[in-house]
């Protein structure tokens, strides 16, 4: 990501990014409210594109067009996006054909019993609980195995167990040399097993570091942001 900018009418939402990523990341991707965290996961999930700028993944310019490299990416979503008509399974089933050919049913029956929703293959999401649909979102990029994993406030819907299974899966993607990257305000619980800590504040990075315990510099960085723009970005 190379100065990238992108505004919304009047409203700045990222103001001259740069950001690198390397294999085996997890960057923990923090800052208040109107800071800009969704807008950049959107951009590097090609779901919008910058006003200014460059956008390259694995040695590739990202365009909708390019639908081999957009393949590689997964966005992980705290309100999950589930087919509510359909079975467990027939979302598992029909998600994964998207990307994998050769997923077999008896692949799914493992990512559904590492999420804990096997008893549930059966049922109609629309009877889930929020945080059922969260762990068979969770089930469907276990599957697919991305390149690169966005994620987007995915705490808020997970009791304990399932906030811990998640961390095991972002890790365990991580060691095969996938990319995480998690906007969060459970600024807490990431800094415990995070890579690296990126800090926007209205539309800018205002901090980048790689892990280091204490996080002494990351703390003075957080306590002196300031209230976003109240019109100046989301």
């Amino acid at each position: 990501m190379d100065r990238v900018s992108k505004v919304y009418g009047l409203l700045w939402a990222l103001r001259e990014v740069r950001l690198e990523l390397a294999a085996g990341e997890w960057v923990a991707l923090l800052g208040p409210n109107g800071a800009g965290k969704t807008t950049l996961l959107r951009l590097l999930a090609a779901l919008a594109y910058p006003t200014t700028g460059a956008i390259e993944l694995f040695g590739q310019a990202l365009s909708y067009g390019n639908f081999p490299l957009r393949g590689m990416i997964g966005f992980l979503v705290s309100g999950p996006h589930l087919y509510d008509d359909l079975t467990v399974n027939e979302n598992l089933r029909f998600f994964v054909s998207l990307y994998r050919e050769d997923a077999t049913s008896e692949e799914r029956v493992e990512a559904l019993n590492e999420v804990g929703l096997y008893e549930k293959t059966g049922e109609y999401v629309s009877t889930l609980s929020l945080g059922m649909r969260c762990r068979l979102a969770i089930a469907k990029w276990r599957l697919v195995n991305p390149r690169l994993l966005l994620v987007d406030e995915p705490y808020g819907a997970l009791d304990p167990s399932g906030a811990d299974m998640l961390n095991r899966y972002l890790e365990s993607l991580c060691a095969g040399g996938g990319i995480v990257v998690l906007a969060t305000h459970d600024v807490p619980r990431v800094l415990e097993r995070c890579s690296r800590a990126v800090i926007l504040n209205r539309g800018r990075i205002v901090f980048d570091e790689p892990r280091r315990d204490p996080w002494d510099s990351f703390h003075a960085a957080f306590d002196t942001l300031l209230p976003p723009d109240t019109g100046g970005t989301r």
